[in-house]
């Protein structure tokens, strides 16, 4: 549980840092089309509880989440601030 906690982490950390993700403007997900400025809550609801979560930067006024999600087997982060999506990355 550890090392996937950290290699999770490492995964997040890469991608906001250094943009290793392919960027992509929108994901299906069980027949709710996830993009930009789509809702946490409409997320959470058409994708279910990600595999992992962490914050990425900010506070509670103004703070970026990275949220892993495993989609017809490929990895998504998706990123949101202030509980809307912003950026969608698919991990090679």
């Amino acid at each position: 549980m550890r090392i996937l906690f950290i290699v999770c982490s490492l995964l997040l950390a890469n991608n906001v840092n250094a943009g290793n993700g392919t960027e992509v403007s929108n994901v299906n997900c069980n027949g709710t089309w996830i993009r930009s400025g789509t809702d946490k809550l409409e997320l959470i609801s058409a994708c279910g509880k990600p595999e992992y979560e962490e914050v990425v930067s900010g506070d509670n006024f103004n703070k970026l989440e990275g949220v892993l999600y495993k989609i017809n087997g490929k990895k998504y982060v998706v990123y949101l601030k202030t509980g809307q999506v912003v950026k969608i990355e698919w991990l090679r």
